[in-house]
């Protein structure tokens, strides 16, 4: 395997982004990497096994509307002024060569100034032991669905979660309590420098995390809020890897999703993702998971999104497809008839990633576009986000993100949000798979 994979398929050191990627093992702990910094964290471990790590990120600013109204995602900016974003406390477990645990709680501010936490995931890993490369897991964990199901707050290259995933998966990732598997399944047809990956999940859905206050949408005859799953949920994906070369790769895969929502029917998503991604070979140890990241290079990501879903509702009167008792005539102004309907939504997204190392500074640009739902009051809406984000110091536990946004939805119009986000990581990069 090219120096370049290895590094590219790293967790993310110290919380900022390293380009190209994505949710997969961490490497072991390189003794000639990884000693121990108190100052970052890094390194850190209690008798060798036990891997800690700490994540704080608030954002500070403002929009032209409601954040609120605005914010896709569970830690997205939903006031204006300061938002505390995520307080975050992991702890990896390595347990001999084979098995690791993981498990963190993770906690917000909202509106209401009161502390919401809850443990997002907790779960066990058996690698490099089972025939076929396969890896299995089980707990409670996020599955494998593109590129952002996987990511934690401070795994985000943006301040906010990317529309079409919030809209259509949900304000936080598809989660389960429940097994997966993941194995190459054409390694031993694909070309030289070709791989794949297919993963599997499925499990219970926990309860929703509940929160102080909810916000009035746009009345509807169907509420968009309860086409998230509830039950049990199943999904899939399969990405392919082809390393042009030690500086180059590209990367594509679909995905999909099914399960009961909260209609008492069923969700489909179903997804198709794209990256390339250019950086010079060679670059830090590649066998280190703590490989700086004071490097050029350059990301293309993009990736739609499709879901269908079933709906119930209330409405007056009769129709054709409604399922209500019979009323005598002079009742009948007061019939609420049951109405069911099947809906098709989209969404799109491709954002670029340029590293510039002479100032430790990363910038980012981002289109994205969902579409609309009248019936289930979801409005079409698209919204462009340039960002830089500046880690001042690898000998510093923390690095900064500006960002602004110009929204424009049906219902609203156009909208402007500016922020600022302070992220603060301090722990050992090696203690967990992301």
């Amino acid at each position: 395997m090219s120096p370049f994979l290895l590094l590219a398929l790293a967790p993310t050191p110290q919380g900022h982004e390293v380009p190209g990627v994505t949710a997969g093992k961490a490497p072991k702990a390189n003794d000639d990497c990884c000693k121990f910094d108190p100052v970052t964290g890094e390194g850190v471990s209690l008798g060798g096994f036990l891997f800690p790590e700490i994540n704080y990120q608030a954002a500070a600013g403002s929009s032209t509307a409601d954040p609120a109204r605005l914010a896709v995602g569970h830690h997205d900016p939903d006031r204006h002024g300061i938002t505390q974003q995520n307080v975050e406390f992991t702890l990896g477990v390595h347990l001999g060569e084979y098995l690791e645990l993981f498990g963190n709680y993770n906690a917000k501010i909202d509106r209401e100034d009161h502390w919401v936490g809850e443990s997002e995931e907790h779960y066990a890993t058996l690698r490099d032991f089972l025939p076929l490369q396969a890896t299995l897991k089980g707990g409670r964990f996020f599955t494998e669905f593109g590129y952002h199901n996987r990511e934690h707050l401070h795994d985000y290259t943006f301040i906010d979660k990317y529309l079409a995933n919030g809209r259509m998966i949900g304000e936080d990732s598809a989660t389960v309590y429940g097994g997966e598997l993941s194995l190459p399944v054409l390694k031993r047809v694909l070309p030289l420098k070709w791989s794949d990956r297919l993963t599997f999940s499925y499990g219970a859905v926990p309860d929703p995390l509940e929160e102080g206050e909810e916000l009035n949408e746009v009345e509807a005859l169907y509420e968009a809020e309860r086409a998230t799953w509830q039950d049990w949920l199943a999904s899939v994906d399969f990405t392919v890897t082809h390393t042009i070369s030690e500086a180059e790769r590209c990367q594509f895969g679909v995905s999909g999703a099914w399960g009961k929502n909260n209609f008492h029917r069923h969700t489909q998503v179903y997804g198709t993702h794209f990256e390339y991604l250019s950086r010079p070979a060679g670059v830090g140890n590649a066998d280190a998971c703590c490989a700086t990241d004071g490097a050029s290079f350059l990301r293309w990501r993009a990736e739609l999104l499709l879901r269908h879903f079933g709906a119930v509702g209330e409405g007056e009167g009769g129709g054709s497809d409604t399922n209500a008792d019979s009323f005598g005539p002079e009742e009948e102004s007061e019939i609420r008839s049951v109405l069911r309907d099947e809906f098709t939504d989209a969404g799109f997204y491709t954002a670029v990633s340029y590293g510039l190392p002479r100032w430790n500074v990363q910038a980012h640009l981002r289109a994205e576009y969902v579409s609309g739902v009248s019936g289930a009051g979801l409005p079409e809406r698209w919204r462009v986000s340039p960002t830089v984000t500046w880690h001042p110091s690898e000998r510093l536990p923390v690095h900064f993100k500006l960002q602004y946004n110009y929204d424009h939805l049906a219902d609203l119009g156009d909208e402007h949000s500016f922020w600022a986000q302070l992220s603060f990581t301090w722990g050992d990069c090696c203690s967990h798979d992301g």
